[in-house]
């Protein structure tokens, strides 16, 4: 029975059992037993509609067992089909993988087909995914290329042909067509003749960049350059061939067959190509009107021949001029007193001057000979000149070789045999060799002999001085001493002989200083050693002297003089027995200064005159001057300048004492105007500009924070400036400054004028303003004491204040402080400033 049989009986069955079971349950059970005899009509038609639709059902299942035996028949051949077609796609697909192509399909705007696969060494991915990122795996303008051609031919059907080189060195192409509605990029590595071309134009390339670019830098080239034909004809210069030949460009050059070099020395050159095929060589051309050397090589090529001339007269002329300096130093080194001699690296003589010859009497036949270092040696202990020697022969190489073995030049005295000493130098030279200085010291160290002599000479005779003596160094530490210092002081002389510092000696001394010529005391006293011991400045150290009293009763002269190389003494004399005969004179003298004050109160009353006939003496000094007087002879222009001189110093007294004598009757009146400070301080600077380049002073100025006016009496602000860097030139020290600073504060006016002289002590500061009180103590002259005081009494008829702020050993400040406005009215009278006040 064939398939689908059991399936429609079934279905025949199901469709008959519900009919049966209807007409069973139709029929009456009365009659039931009655079906076996005869059936009524009713019976026979449900009978024939059954065999009807059995009949029916027969019929219905014979068809469709036919259908679906056609419909599995019909499934087998498509199987067979399918399984023939999925055998050919796979046999085409192994036949893509086995030609070492890739296929990528565009059908859509979805992502693409891909078939087949390029070799694995050929640089290009195997992932689908990264195949198309072109980007990634290929130069980034083939990768745009390949873009843009397969937009073209997705868009508008235009087949393309690229040639993609990897990173790698493969090469691959990548055409582009179109089949029916199919897009297709073909990918494939060339091989074979193809590569070959490929590669073949790669390096046609690549030749023709780089002789465009050797033609570039030939063409940029400072040095002439040329190419010529076998039968010597230009065909290429460079610019600046056409520059050396005055030609105005390549092309003139060239059509004129200009030529650099003289027919003589092309003769030349292609005479040594001819040989050799190569000439190098050293030519002389006039280039610029100028004749000018050239190192010139010219090469034979496959088509004819290359050269190029650099231009080597700079070298030549330092060359030249090296060579003429080596022969000027020899030259020197010749008239030299010190012995000279230079060895090479392979210790051979290779100079020497005269003096060497000279100093181990040398013949020319044997320094000719150029000896080396071991040999010139033996040589000279050979011939006595050297001692000999009783190390080891290897001992005594070694140490003579020694010097160009080293890093850094090396120093040795020789004693020759004859008694001399030298004191040799051996140099080692960056390239090897040696250059040896022989400098005879023996005068020198009998010169070092006799000082020692004559200083011992010296310190036995200041041990036998009275005078206590000391000196010292520049760093302070006791040099020499004799025993009388360490008697005067109370020092122990054993503790001396360890040089010590001067700042530990006042803690030791067993008698202190009590006072002094200016009642310093014991600390003001030292310092002053110490700072004149230890100064920097040796140029402006003089000699000081003075006097002091000790604890043990004395009275001592003390005197700082300064020493070469930095060194000071100091000496002290008891000179108790003088000052004890001075004190009987010293009551007598309060008596002469009472005198003295009164002949100031004289002066001031009689001070106008003295200013007459002073006046008339400078006048009469000046005509006498005149040609109407008549000549003078040499002793009387003399005597006029001594008159001319001192009647101008005795006149700027005058007019200081007439100028307290007014402050002091209360009529000296100030004309307050609007004062330039910057002009009144260049007038007061210029003023004193001779006496600052005497003292070897300079002036520093500061009006930075001064402003521009104030108002005062000009020439009386004029003056005090003047007095004020007039005393600080006289107390500053050589080589120091003097400071000018004005600082405008509020309404008032700051004047300080500083110095780095030697300074007030505190006791003497309120006398700075005294009339007629002279402290020359530092300074380079004394004057009549009137200059300060001036400033006070000006200063303070301004309604202004001075003050000084100094120490010892620190400089002096002088502040004049002044007010910016007009005097107060009260102070006023008709426009003019009442200063009563000021004189009370």
């Amino acid at each position: 029975m064939c398939r689908g049989a059991a399936p429609l009986a079934a279905a025949i069955a199901a469709l008959l059992i519900p009919a049966l079971a209807v007409a069973q349950t139709e029929i009456p059970a009365a009659g039931r037993s009655a079906l076996a005899g005869v059936l009524n009509p009713v019976e026979i038609l449900y009978l024939a509609l059954l065999a009807m639709m059995i009949g029916t059902t027969m019929l219905t299942a014979v068809f469709i067992i036919r259908q679906r035996l056609k419909t599995t028949a019909e499934n087998e051949l498509l199987r067979a089909n399918l399984a023939d077609s999925r055998a050919e796609a796979e046999s085409r697909a192994a036949l893509l993988a086995g030609a070492d192509e890739r296929i990528v399909i565009y059908s859509g705007p979805g992502a693409p087909e891909i078939l087949g696969a390029l070799p694995g060494d050929c640089g290009a991915p195997l992932e689908e995914k990264r195949f198309l990122a072109f980007g990634d795996w290929m130069p980034a303008s083939a990768a745009r290329a390949l873009a843009d051609g397969i937009d073209r031919l997705r868009g508008a059907a235009k087949p393309f042909c690229l040639e993609i080189e990897l990173a790698e060195g493969q090469v691959i192409e990548a055409t582009g067509r179109t089949i029916g509605a199919l897009a297709t990029v073909r990918f494939v590595r060339l091989q074979g003749l193809r590569e070959r071309l490929r590669e073949v134009q790669a390096a046609e390339q690549r030749a023709l960049a780089t002789i465009e670019t050797m033609q570039r830098l030939f063409d940029a080239a400072p040095i002439p350059i040329w190419l010529r034909e076998r039968d010597g004809r230009l065909v290429w210069v460079n610019e600046s061939y056409a520059s050396a030949v005055d030609a105005s460009s390549v092309a003139e050059c060239l059509a004129h067959q200009s030529e650099f070099l003289s027919q003589q020395d092309r003769l030349t050159i292609a005479a040594h190509r001819a040989e050799a095929k190569v000439f190098s060589g050293k030519l002389s051309t006039v280039v610029a009107a100028d004749r000018r050397n050239f190192a010139v090589v010219e090469a034979d090529g496959p088509l004819g021949s290359a050269g190029l001339a650099a231009d080597v007269s700079e070298t030549e002329q330092v060359r030249m001029e090296l060579r003429q300096t080596i022969d000027s130093q020899s030259e020197t080194l010749n008239q030299l007193t010190t012995a000279v001699a230079r060895f090479d690296e392979k210790t051979r003589l290779a100079y020497y001057n005269a003096a060497f010859q000279r100093l181990f009497d040398l013949t020319n036949t044997y320094l000719d000979s150029e000896p080396d270092h071991l040999a010139l040696l033996d040589h000279l202990r050979t011939t006595g000149i050297l001692p000999v020697e009783k190390e080891f022969h290897s001992e005594l190489r070694d140490q003579d070789l020694a010097a160009y073995r080293a890093t850094e030049p090396t120093e040795t005295l020789w004693h020759l045999a004859d008694g001399r000493t030298l004191r040799v130098i051996a140099t080692p030279q960056p390239r090897g060799g040696a250059t040896w200085v022989f400098e005879d010291i023996t005068e020198k160290l009998e010169l070092e002999s006799q000082v020692k002599a004559t200083v011992r000479l010296q310190r036995e005779t200041i041990d036998y001085l009275r005078e206590a003596v000391a000196v010292f160094g520049s760093d302070g530490r006791l040099r020499l001493s004799n025993p009388a210092f360490a008697e005067l002081w109370g020092l122990d002389g054993e503790y001396l002989r360890s040089r010590p510092r001067i700042h530990a000696l006042p803690e030791l001394c067993n008698f202190a200083i009590v006072g002094g010529d200016d009642d310093e005391g014991e600390a003001r006293g030292w310092t002053r050693f110490s700072q004149a011991v230890t100064a920097f400045d040796e140029a402006g150290r003089d000699t000081e002297t003075g006097e002091f009293a000790l604890t043990s009763g004395h009275t001592v002269a003390y005197g700082i003089v300064p020493l070469p190389n930095g060194q000071t003494m100091l000496t002290f004399s008891d000179i108790s027995d003088a000052r004890e005969a001075e004190r009987m004179l010293r009551e007598r003298n309060e008596a002469l200064e009472q005198a003295n004050q009164i002949k100031n109160d004289f002066v001031q009353h009689v001070n106008y005159e003295l200013r007459s006939p002073l006046t008339n003496i400078i006048g009469f000094s000046a005509l006498l001057r005149t040609p109407e007087t008549g000549p003078l002879n040499e002793r009387q222009s003399e005597y006029l300048d001594y008159i001319s001189t001192s009647t101008s110093q005795l006149l700027t007294i005058v007019n200081d004492i007439l100028d307290l004598a007014t402050i002091d009757a209360g009529i000296m009146e100030l004309e307050l105007d609007a004062v330039d400070i910057a002009k009144t301080v260049a007038h007061a600077a210029d003023g004193v500009r001779e006496r600052l380049t005497e003292a070897g002073v300079t002036l520093d100025i500061d009006l930075a924070e001064a402003g521009e006016t104030l108002r005062a009496d000009g020439p009386r602000l004029t003056q005090i400036l003047f007095n004020l860097l007039s005393n600080a030139a006289n107390f500053a020290p050589a080589g120091s400054a003097v400071a000018l600073r004005a600082r405008r504060r509020d309404d008032t006016i700051r004047f300080e004028v500083t110095d780095r002289g030697p300074g007030i002590a505190h006791d003497n500061v309120d006398k700075i303003f005294e009339r007629f009180e002279a402290n020359p103590n530092g300074g380079r002259q004394s004057g009549a004491g009137l200059g300060l005081s001036i400033v006070k009494s000006f200063v303070e008829l301004h309604r202004g204040t001075i003050e000084i702020v100094s120490a010892p050993g620190e400089g002096t400040t002088v502040i004049c402080t002044l007010p910016l406005g007009e005097t107060p009215p009260d102070h006023q009278e008709n426009g003019r400033p009442r200063f009563e006040d000021a004189a009370e």
